[in-house]
This record gives C-alpha cells, structure tokens and sequence, in this order.
C-alpha cells in the first residue's frame, strides 16, 4: 500500500519535474503489484511452513524489494539534480 501511496506522490510531482518522474512511477508500481500479486502464494507458503514448524526466508522476495527500493532511490536523485 506504501508503493501505490508513493505512486501517486509521484503523480503529483509530474508537472514540475517532467517525464521522467514516470520512470519512478513505473517502478513503484511494479513492484507494489509484484508484492501484491505474488502475496497469496507467501501466505499460503508461510501458513504451511508454521504447521509444518519450518518456516523458510523468503530470500528472493527481500532482495527484489530491497533492488526496487534502491533503484526508486537512484532514479529519485537523477530527477532531482536534472531537473
């Protein structure tokens, strides 16, 4: 929810700083519909391991993030000082 809250700060942030907020935008929203599509399948996994009482990191997931989250930050300071 914090990823489509953002895109839509970006949104807002289109007429002054131009096109190339949409880069920004593009990435917060893929991966706020990443988490959110792939969310019932890490339930479901998670749900499992707890019966199972072996529960498994979800390693690949965090790193995806963490990229999205590092990219959305480069890509903020390139607007910023271009514009």
């Amino acid at each position: 929810m914090a990823l489509v809250t953002v895109s839509a700060i970006f949104l807002r942030w289109l007429p002054h700083h131009g096109l190339p907020i949409l880069a920004l935008f593009t990435v917060a929203v893929t991966a706020a519909a990443t988490i959110y599509l792939t969310q019932r399948r890490r339930y479901s996994t998670s749900s499992c391991g707890i019966l199972q009482e072996k529960v498994n990191a979800e390693i690949v997931a965090v790193l995806w993030t963490a990229f999205a989250g590092v990219v959305l930050g480069i890509l903020g300071i390139a607007v910023v000082l271009a514009s």
